[in-house]
C-alpha cells in the first residue's frame, strides 16, 4: 500500500468518469447524480457521526448507482439512503441477536457503531472505520456472517479510488481484480485471466494511459530504459571478448556492448541478464553436450553452440543462436509451454523491444511504463 498522499476523491472520480464515458458508457450512465447536501446532513444526524471528507466528496460526485453494477472491483457504492438503511439494519440485528464483541482478543466485532457502510453487496459491506485513532478513515470489510476485518483494506477511500483510477488508465489489479468490458460494453471486474461471463466473452479493458506511455518509451535510449551503466563497460567487454575467443566464436557487438555495461543483473525483479561474470559459469555448468528436448541445440562452450544469455524467474531460458552468415538471433525455451521459440530478431532489437514493452509476448511480463530497476546479481 502506498504511503504517499493520494489524489483527492473528486480527482479520482473525474478520472473514473472520463474512462467510463469513453470505454463503458452503459456503466457511466448507471452512476447516480450527486447527493442532496440536506440528505447528507440528515443521515449524519441519524447515525450520530460525521462522515469523513472523502465520503462526503464521493457522495457529492455520485449518490451511489441507479442499479447494481460492477463499476468498482469491490462492492458497489451505496447512496446516502442505502448507507443509513444498512447501518440501521446492522444496529438492530446487533441489539436483537446480542452479537456483542468477539471472544478472541484483538479481533474485530461483527459491527461497530462508528463503521460507515459506504459500499455493499449480498450483505457484505465495505466500511469506513471512524473510530478515534491513527487509523481513522481506513477501509475494511464487515461480513454478514463473520467479524469485520481490515487486513486487506486501504488507508482511506481516497487511496482506494485512486488505485481504481490508476488501474483503469495504466493496467494492473485493484483489490485482486482486473478490469474487463462485457459484451454489452459495461465495465466488469474479475480475477486475472478470465475470458467469459455467464457464457459471454469478456474483453480486457483498454488502458489508454499505459498504451501512450509504452509508445513513448519505445523511443527511449537504453540509458533511459535501464539507467546509467552499472559495470565498467570497457573492462567487462574485454572479459566477454576473451571468453568468446576461448569458445571460438565472435559474439554480436550489440550484445557485447550491452552485457558489458548492464550484465550480471536482475532486471525489474524478473529477468536475469548474464554478463562477464555469469556467462562462463552458467555456460560451463549448464551446457549440454548435445541437443535436448528443451533446447534443440548444443550450448556454448560446446562447439557450434548457442549462447545462454539469461533466464526469467519463471524458468524461461534465453539464448542467442548463431547463423551461417555470422548473425545471431534471440530464441527461448519457454518453460510454461515446454517449447522452443525462435524470434528471428537480433539481440539489440529484441532487448530494447522487450524492455520497452513493445514486443507481443505471453511469457514476459507487461513491464511498467517507467524505467526498469536493476539489481546486481553477482
Amino acid at each position: 500500500m502506498n504511503s504517499s498522499v493520494p489524489p483527492s476523491v473528486r480527482a479520482s472520480w473525474d478520472r473514473i468518469d472520463g474512462w467510463l464515458r469513453e470505454h463503458a458508457p452503459a456503466s457511466y450512465e448507471n452512476l447516480a447524480r450527486p447527493a442532496d447536501p440536506a440528505a447528507l446532513e440528515a443521515a449524519q444526524a441519524e447515525l450520530g457521526l460525521r462522515f469523513p471528507a472523502d465520503l462526503t466528496d464521493s457522495l457529492l460526485c455520485h449518490d451511489g448507482l441507479l442499479s447494481w453494477d460492477k463499476v468498482l472491483p469491490g462492492p458497489p457504492p451505496q447512496s446516502v439512503a442505502q448507507i443509513v438503511a444498512h447501518s440501521r439494519m446492522r444496529r438492530e440485528m446487533d441489539e436483537d441477536e446480542d452479537l456483542g464483541d468477539p471472544s478472541d482478543p484483538g479481533a474485530e466485532p461483527w459491527w461497530h457503531l462508528r463503521w460507515i457502510p459506504w459500499a455493499e453487496s449480498d450483505g457484505n459491506a465495505q466500511v469506513i472505520d471512524m473510530r478515534e485513532g491513527p487509523q481513522q478513515g481506513r477501509l475494511g470489510t464487515a461480513c454478514h456472517d463473520d467479524t469485520g476485518h481490515f487486513e486487506d483494506g486501504w488507508p482511506s477511500l481516497a487511496a482506494y479510488l485512486a488505485e481504481v483510477a490508476d488501474v483503469l488508465d495504466h493496467g494492473g489489479l485493484a483489490d485482486g481484480c482486473a478490469p474487463y468490458l462485457t459484451s454489452d460494453g459495461e465495465l466488469w471486474w474479475d480475477l486475472e485471466g478470465e475470458t467469459e461471463l455467464n457464457g459471454d466473452p469478456l474483453t480486457p479493458a483498454p488502458t489508454p494511459a499505459r498504451a501512450a506511455a509504452l509508445a513513448a518509451r519505445a523511443s527511449w535510449s537504453l540509458t533511459e530504459l535501464l539507467g546509467e551503466p552499472v559495470r565498467r563497460a570497457d573492462e567487462d567487454a574485454l572479459v566477454i571478448e576473451a571468453l568468446a575467443r576461448d569458445w571460438s566464436v565472435v559474439l554480436p557487438p550489440d550484445y557485447v556492448s550491452v552485457a558489458s555495461a548492464y550484465g550480471d543483473t536482475m532486471i525489474s525483479d524478473h529477468l536475469y541478464f548474464f554478463g562477464a561474470r555469469g556467462l562462463r559459469a552458467y555456460g560451463e555448468r549448464n551446457a549440454p553436450t548435445a541437443p535436448s528436448r528443451s533446447v534443440p541445440h548444443p550450448v556454448l562452450p560446446s562447439s557450434g553452440g548457442v549462447l545462454a544469455f539469461g533466464h526469467t524467474i519463471d524458468g524461461d531460458r534465453l539464448f542467442l543462436v548463431p547463423h551461417p552468415d555470422g548473425g545471431w538471433t534471440v530464441s527461448a525455451f519457454r518453460r510454461g509451454w515446454g517449447d522452443w521459440h525462435d524470434t528471428g530478431i537480433g539481440f539489440g532489437e529484441w532487448f530494447r523491444g522487450a524492455l520497452a514493452g513493445m514486443l507481443a509476448t505471453d511469457w514476459l511480463p507487461e513491464w511498467e511504463p517507467g524505467p526498469h530497476t536493476l539489481e546486481l546479481s553477482i
